[in-house]
């Protein structure tokens, strides 16, 4: 099969294509023949070693999949030959035929298409994840989602709207207009000293992370919940009697089944950027252009014509 290659860490040429054997699948995987990629802030930052560089070379990077199982392992019982799925997974997704955990396999509704589900995997299932578990907000609690208009932003302010909670989110003014399509939600300018004004909040979303985190506890009450996804101020925070704590998306089926489902009713929706062909330069291309600056939407890659 062919796969893109990281070679080396750092520029964008250590990415290459290969020819390599098909991967041989566990008990409990499928094998998928990929139908398209997202490409991640994960992604990007692992392969130019800003996430550590302690993963041996050469590897197969990628961590989101969408396409049509061609191949089950002895001992999975939820899936069987035929079934589109998507998931994420940690590498490996940047090839024709990726193997996927069946516990971290979600079958794909017949109405949502392979871009939208692959662009789901990592920043919307997040999001997703935040509001419904980590957060558990409540309908009528007061939230603030920090960084609203980003890939996990924009679907925690949907979710937590759906909750029925009353919901605020910072951002620059040129998203509010997008913001506010969703429905009652307050936009803030991250920009001003909104912490002097605002207060009172049950539940925070932090997707920023740093002195972000210092401005989203000063606006909680006293027990206040505050979960981090960019790394929160931990020495700062201790000063707060908040709950504080860095989060991290779990990748398994339950989130992304429920996230798809909502998806599929047309309560959830996001922004697609780039759609274009997998192939070497382009995927060098996305990736070079999300280290300049953060992409509009999710760049999604279709396999068909690698």
């Amino acid at each position: 099969m062919k796969a893109i290659q990281l070679d080396n860490y750092g520029p964008v040429t250590g990415l290459n294509e290969i020819d390599t054997e098909t991967p041989a699948l566990l008990k409990k995987q499928v094998l998928v023949k990929n139908h398209a990629v997202t490409i991640d802030p994960y992604d990007v930052k692992f392969i130019a070693g800003k996430m550590g560089t302690s993963e041996e070379l050469p590897l197969i990077p990628g961590s989101s999949v969408v396409g049509e199982v061609v191949a089950i392992g002895s001992d999975v019982t939820d899936f069987k030959v035929g079934d589109r799925i998507a998931a994420t997974r940690h590498q490996k997704t940047y090839a024709e035929l990726v193997p996927v955990g069946q516990s971290a396999a979600t079958k794909v509704p017949d109405n949502i298409d392979d871009v939208h589900a692959v662009a789901a995997v990592i920043g919307a299932a997040t999001g997703y994840q935040m509001i419904h578990r980590d957060l558990n907000v409540q309908p009528g609690q007061k939230v603030l989602v920090q960084g609203g208009a980003g890939a996990v932003g924009s679907v925690a302010v949907q979710a937590a709207l759906n909750i029925g909670a009353q919901v605020y989110t910072t951002a620059k003014p040129a998203d509010f207009d997008y913001l506010k399509s969703f429905g009652d939600v307050t936009p803030v300018d991250y920009h001003t000293a909104y912490e002097n004004e605002l207060s009172d909040f049950d539940a925070v979303l932090d997707t920023i992370g740093g002195s972000v985190s210092v401005q989203s506890a000063k606006i909680l009450k006293t027990g206040g919940i505050l979960r981090g996804i960019a790394g929160l101020d931990e020495k700062a925070l201790s000063a707060f009697d908040i709950d504080a704590a860095n989060a991290f998306q779990d990748g398994k089926r339950p989130n992304l089944e429920a996230l798809f489902a909502d998806m599929a009713a047309g309560k959830i929706t996001f922004r697609i950027g780039q759609v274009l062909p997998f192939t070497l330069a382009n995927l060098r291309d996305i990736h070079e252009q999300a280290r300049q600056h953060s992409l509009q939407g999710k760049a999604v890659l279709t396999f068909d014509t690698f």
